[in-house]
């Protein structure tokens, strides 16, 4: 629905796309099962770092990594912390630590010349003489030892940086006018945009696990637009529209789905206690397997109580992406897309889709599992 969105300069070239979109929207919920960082671009816990709209927490990557990157000295089991968000404390243009102190403009060099861009949810380990000349500091005290920088974000989700980041690559795709990466990317974001644009893929309490709703997240997510999208939903959103800060519109996605979080968990609680339990669910086939699902009438109760937030919620979606497209054609400078309709596969990079195509049946997933 999102190609409808688009001007007809964009039309020559996804018009003809659309069974690529509709066949690889899943392909990044299956790269879970092939590559241990996929998971956390499809989420932000946003409120392990504050209250509501988290004006402390950094809307750059950058910034996330200038407050909670831990750097530390190791040697064998001894490991002293130099920098952490427990010690860091800032005086002027100087940076103090754990009985060390550097220039400012130091450490935010090393932070975004050579860790920003490196780390998600791991380590970095470095010679000690290395970091003392970057960092302009005396470190001889730590002789022998390895300076090992850690991040612990990105355990807890990077939805929005990672879109941002993103976004630059389709831009750089479309610049190139190379429709294979432009497809690829635009598939992709379409399908990171949708994930921001659901409420319980901005919470900690992402299935209800923490409040006995266990099974909340696919309620929401799957079972109600499986179930009436198609006959009911209205999917018609309008023209793509030209986005001033990318993202400024990235954040604000994720803090309008984060706004709904308390509706849905007390919708679906409320649902939950009124509706007879012998009515609440039947046996249905699902991608070819026979599986509890909640019934009809219990979905629809649930839809109710929401006040139709699933279908505003999707197409929400579907002009963000539209827009998103035709922001980054834009800005590529507009290219002529007329003559790059024609996308001939490698065999190599056809067995590589499959590949991923068919990765749930054969890897071993890494993220979270919200079906239960």
């Amino acid at each position: 629905m999102a190609v409808y969105t688009l001007p007809p300069e964009m039309m020559y070239f996804f018009k003809p796309n659309i069974e690529f979109f509709t066949e690889h929207g899943p392909d990044p919920d299956k790269r879970k099962y092939v590559d241990p960082h996929e998971a956390v671009r499809h989420y932000i816990d946003i409120d392990t770092w504050g209250e509501y709209p988290f004006p402390h927490l950094p809307r750059t990557w950058i910034g996330v990594m200038l407050k909670y990157a831990e750097i530390n000295a190791k040697f064998e089991d001894t490991k002293m912390t130099l920098f952490s968000p427990d010690i860091n404390y800032f005086s002027g243009d100087t940076l103090y630590g754990n009985t060390v102190i550097c220039s400012f403009q130091k450490y935010y060099e090393f932070i975004k010349d050579t860790i920003a861009k490196n780390i998600l949810n791991g380590e970095m380990i470095f010679p000690i003489d290395s970091v003392s000349k970057w960092l302009d500091m005396d470190l001889s005290m730590f002789d022998g030892f390895e300076i090992v920088v850690e991040e612990h974000f990105s355990k807890e989700g990077i939805s929005p940086y990672f879109l941002y980041q993103y976004y630059y690559a389709l831009v750089n795709a479309f610049e190139k006018r190379k429709p294979k990466s432009i497809i690829r990317r635009a598939n992709d974001i379409g399908h990171y945009i949708a994930d921001a644009s659901v409420p319980l893929h901005t919470t900690k309490n992402y299935n209800g696990q923490l409040t006995g709703q266990k099974g909340v997240h696919a309620f929401w997510e799957n079972r109600i637009p499986e179930l009436l999208a198609d006959e009911e939903f209205d999917f018609f959103v309008g023209k793509a529209e030209y986005i001033e800060n990318i993202r400024d519109f990235f954040w604000n996605i994720i803090l309008k789905s984060h706004s709904y979080k308390d509706k849905v968990l007390a919708a679906e609680m409320k649902v939950r206690n009124s509706f007879p339990d012998d009515k609440k669910y039947v046996f249905a086939e699902r991608n070819g397997v026979v599986t509890r699902l909640q019934s009809e009438e219990y979905t629809r109760a649930f839809n109710r109580e929401l006040n139709g937030m699933v279908e505003k919620r999707m197409r929400s979606a579907i002009k963000s992406l539209g827009s998103i497209w035709y922001t980054s054609w834009i800005d590529a400078g507009q290219p002529d897309l007329k003559d790059i309709t024609d996308i001939s596969w490698t065999k190599k990079e056809l067995e590589e889709m499959k590949k991923i195509k068919n990765a749930d049946k054969n890897g071993t997933f890494h993220g979270r599992e919200h079906w239960d």
